[in-house]
């Protein structure tokens, strides 16, 4: 029996031991499922993307239609595709013309500048135009495919009945439906507890009273139902599984990627000035540059600047710079001969200046057009420094630099090396003869038969030439000096000096386009400078102005307060920072008077008058506010007058009394029985009146 007993003992424990862990991991399950009710795997039956293809569809379409169009104009029509450096229209639809000498055509015309880089850039436009649309034909489709409505609970249509069957029917309909999508029956097939739910629910409505009524009133048997709309968004954002990635990949961009692109902005740009010029360099320029800087300063300053000094190095450029160290003239010994980055590109700028690009490398000839590139911006710095400190003739040096630059010219060299295929030779022959010439103007001066130099050249190079002198032209120099409003000019006033340069080489509705420069890399356009500069010995800028108009006509107005009375002579200046030879200077003379002797009538217009007249902009503010207040002041005003009045009155009223008591004592004193009662009742009266006294002493007392 002990066997027995100890075996069923051991079944019985087995059979409690099993009972109590089944009802832990029962209690278990429900405990977990109390707290994760809401966290249940929620499956996106019939999740539709229709919305997120619309929208994607949306933006691609946004981007591959006007994507094509100029991807087809610039295919079909290259003679109307614009350049980035040469444009062949201007901001107002002006005819921009070029230079149409052979060294500049290759460069500026888009046909020729560059193909086999714009056939690979367009090809690879295409390629990605191509996945664009391929994308949007899928998505087309895709939409196309998909349910276009939301289909609304229909009890009838799930069960696959009319609204005419019975009962019976109904019935049947159900247990049939109900046995093809059972879950137990599909286990594996989502979609099919998601059709058997909506069967129990369709048979409910239309069987149970009370889920019937919820259909009728809410359109559902379970009564007023919630729902979740994701506009725009795709199915894999909405699932369960991939809800951690997102949500990772989410934080990396806004907690990495978003301040990570603010910093690496901020270390770029903090470094540099508003005007592209590094702040170091600004500092270094305006700390060297001073009164006595002229043009043989300017090259080492250039390759001192921060964005000089940041060029690399390469351990071949000693051997590449012997050729040149031994042919570069420099017109003034270096100050930062430490520093071989320094001395490299001061070398490299005044190789450029003397022309002896053939003595250089291909990295030396890069090296150069990155130099030339943002000389440009540094140059307009150190023109911008000498005129804050109004030294005259340091920006007129460094405008001389930068034209140096753009041409190619060394210090104080021969201007006409700026015409095309003029050498040594061609100047010697310009300096001899009758029709001599020396400088740029002169020369375009001359009519074609009288320009001298061109007999040793071919016929295309004498259409170069011409065509140089068609392009750059001359300019015409018109000023006045004025005071708006007035014929006079007094101390004190701000007089205006007016300005006009007019190309005489360009009709109204054509802008000059890119300089003749082909030894500068990109297109540079012209420039002017105006200064207004006191007379001699002075040389004081008074006043500057910097045109950028590319139009026929260019107009400035320089303002300065005159300051005393007297005659003034002015210099004005307009320094091309293009060309070399083709400034102007013209003289201005005028004088100013004295208050004295100029009056002036101060002429107050009707509609000045009117103005003055219409409310302030606080006064309409205040409104009903302040005029309250103005009629209680009003108010007040009236009752002080009508007081003043009434006290007036009664003085006067007493006045006349007075007058007639007087007249009254007067008729008495007439009559004698009258004068002795009167006496008498006077002498009563005093009486009483010193027994009135002496009562009153004594009860004050």
């Amino acid at each position: 029996r002990r066997p027995h007993a100890a075996r069923g003992d051991l079944g019985r424990g087995g059979c409690v031991g099993g009972g109590r862990r089944r009802l832990r991991a029962r209690s278990a399950m429900s405990f977990r499922d109390t707290f994760t009710k809401g966290d249940q795997n929620e499956e996106l039956l019939g999740y539709d993307d229709t919305a997120f293809y619309y929208f994607a569809g949306s933006l691609l379409v946004a981007v591959a239609v006007p994507w094509t169009l100029s991807l087809a104009r610039s295919a079909l029509c290259p003679s109307r595709a614009t350049d980035g450096d040469a444009p062949s229209v201007g901001q107002k639809g002006e005819k921009v013309l070029t230079c149409k000498s052979s060294t500049m055509v290759v460069r500026v015309d888009p046909e020729k500048q560059d193909q086999g880089r714009k056939s690979r850039s367009l090809l690879t436009q295409a390629g990605v135009l191509l996945v664009i649309w391929a994308l949007l034909v899928f998505m087309y489709l895709r939409v196309g495919s998909a349910q276009r409505e939301i289909n609304r609970f229909d009890p009838f249509e799930i069960l696959e009945v009319t609204s005419s069957s019975s009962a019976a029917d109904i019935k049947k309909a159900y247990r049939k439906l109900s046995l093809v999508y059972h879950p137990d029956k599909n286990p594996d097939d989502p979609l099919a507890a998601s059709r058997f739910i909506q069967i129990t629910k369709a048979y409910a409505a239309l069987t149970d009273e009370g889920a019937r009524k919820n259909f009728e009133k809410y359109g559902n048997p379970d009564g007023p139902q919630t729902s979740k709309v994701g506009i725009g968004l795709p199915r894999f954002l909405l699932e369960k599984d991939n809800q951690l990635m997102i949500l990772c990949i989410f934080f990396f961009f806004l907690l990495f990627i978003v301040p990570m692109t603010f910093i690496c902005y901020y270390q770029r740009t903090k470094n540099y000035a508003a005007n592209g010029v590094m702040i170091e360099t600004l500092q270094f320029l305006g700390f060297h540059i001073s009164e006595s800087t002229r043009v043989k300063n300017c090259p080492e300053l250039l390759a001192a600047s921060a964005e000089s000094r940041a060029m690399t190095k390469r351990p071949t450029d000693n051997e590449a710079m012997k050729p040149l160290a031994q042919q570069v003239t420099e017109h003034k010994a270096g100050q930062f001969q430490k520093h071989p980055i320094i001395m490299r590109n001061s070398f490299l700028i005044w190789a450029h200046m003397q022309r002896l690009h053939h003595l250089m490398t291909p990295e030396l000839r890069r090296d150069l057009d990155e130099l030339l590139k943002f000389s440009i911006r540094v140059s307009q710095a150190m023109i911008e420094i000498a005129c804050m400190r109004e030294w005259f003739f340091t920006a007129q040096a460094m405008i001389d630099f930068r034209r140096s630059l753009v041409q190619a010219l060394d210090v104080k060299g021969p201007q006409l090396l700026q015409v095309p295929h003029f050498n040594d030779e061609s100047l010697k022959h310009c300096a001899k003869g009758k029709n001599a010439v020396s400088t740029l103007s002169d020369f375009l001066s001359r009519t074609a038969e009288q320009r001298r130099g061109l007999a040793d050249m071919d016929p295309q190079q004498v259409a170069d030439v011409e065509a140089f002198c068609v392009h750059v032209g001359d300019v015409e120099m018109k000023a006045v000096v004025e005071v708006e409003d007035e014929k006079d000019i007094v101390v004190g006033d701000i007089a205006t000096v007016v300005c006009q340069l007019k190309r005489k080489n360009l009709r109204p509705d054509e802008d000059v386009g890119p300089v003749h420069a082909p030894l500068f890399p990109g297109a540079k356009y012209e420039e002017w400078w105006v200064f207004l500069v006191e007379g001699t010995p002075g040389t004081r800028i008074l006043a500057y102005e910097r045109i950028r108009d590319l139009g026929v006509m260019m107009e400035a107005k320089l303002r300065f307060q005159v300051t005393r009375p007297g005659k003034y002579r002015m210099d004005l200046h307009a320094l091309c920072d293009s060309y070399a030879g083709i400034d102007k200077k013209h003289e201005l003379n005028f004088s100013a008077y004295t208050q004295e002797e100029v009056k002036r009538e101060i002429i107050v217009h009707k509609e000045d008058e009117d103005l003055d007249l219409q409310p302030t902009l606080f006064q309409q503010f205040m409104g009903d506010f302040g005029q309250e207040e103005e009629s209680e002041e009003e108010e007040d005003e009236e009752e002080d007058s009508k007081r003043k009045s009434k006290g007036s009155k009664s003085a006067a009223g007493k006045s006349e009394d007075g007058t007639l008591s007087k007249e009254l004592v007067g008729e008495g004193q007439g009559d004698d029985g009258g004068k002795e009662s009167s006496k008498e009742g006077g002498d009563e009266d005093d009486e009483d009146d010193e027994d009135d006294s002496s009562a009153s002493s004594s009860d004050s007392d």
